[in-house]
């Protein structure tokens, strides 16, 4: 069983503002320069309990002031994480992997479009609060064509959602949400939110394929809550 661990709420409150700084979701379209500004909030963010943060001697975070803090004695939670999503209205199903964040600050998504990835930064789909983000390429030159998350823009509210988890159980959840939106006027603040509800975000690209830029026009955003009953 994968299981990560995090500092604990009372810890996470201690060490308040450890880190300022912007993350971005890189693009949905992994063969091209599909890149679209996506922020994110950052690891150390301190509005919930936070993930552990990339190894500062592998990682470099342009533009992301750190304050020193001692980590080696915090108190720790395990975090299951998520290991696969199906939508089963639309026929998909994928394996889903923990990322974090690339060299140049992007969050990183699997080239292949058939593996979503999760924000580890976030929310797991396990925990009790906080919105889970698991994103997928709408298509890849690794998966040479379109991949499963190419039909989330066909999602119906109501629909359900599964997420299977690295303790062999399952999560359900069902849409309350589905969106299209021009990418600059996408709010993401709205979208990767560490507290409140719990909340699973599936998003890819969608809309139209501009080759001269390489690049779609829109994200595709399904908003899912736990199942009630």
């Amino acid at each position: 069983m994968s299981v990560r661990h995090r500092p604990s709420r009372r810890v996470t409150r201690a060490i308040a503002g450890a880190a300022l700084g912007a993350l971005l979701l890189a693009g949905c379209a992994s063969g091209g320069t599909d890149e679209p500004t996506v922020q994110a909030p950052d690891p150390l963010s301190s509005s919930t309990s936070p993930r552990t943060a990339p190894d500062a001697a592998s990682r470099s975070l342009p533009d992301v002031p750190v304050r020193s803090a001692d980590l080696s004695a915090l108190e720790v939670e395990p975090v299951v994480e998520p290991v696969g999503v199906a939508v089963p209205s639309i026929d998909v199903a994928i394996p889903v992997e923990p990322v974090g964040v690339q060299d140049d600050g992007q969050m990183e998504i699997p080239p292949q479009a058939e593996i979503g990835g999760w924000y580890r930064y976030g929310a797991s789909p396990a925990d009790d609060e906080g919105t889970a983000v698991i994103a997928a390429h709408v298509d890849s030159i690794a998966s040479a064509g379109l991949g499963p998350f190419a039909r989330l823009q066909d999602v119906q509210v109501g629909d359900p959602v599964e997420v299977s988890l690295a303790d062999g159980t399952t999560r359900s959840f069902t849409v309350t949400e589905v969106r299209r939106s021009p990418k600059p006027s996408v709010q993401w603040e709205d979208v990767f939110v560490r507290g409140g509800g719990q909340r699973l975000v599936l998003i890819t690209c969608g809309g139209t394929f501009d080759r001269g830029a390489q690049s779609y026009s829109d994200n595709v955003i399904v908003t899912a809550e736990p199942r009630v009953g």
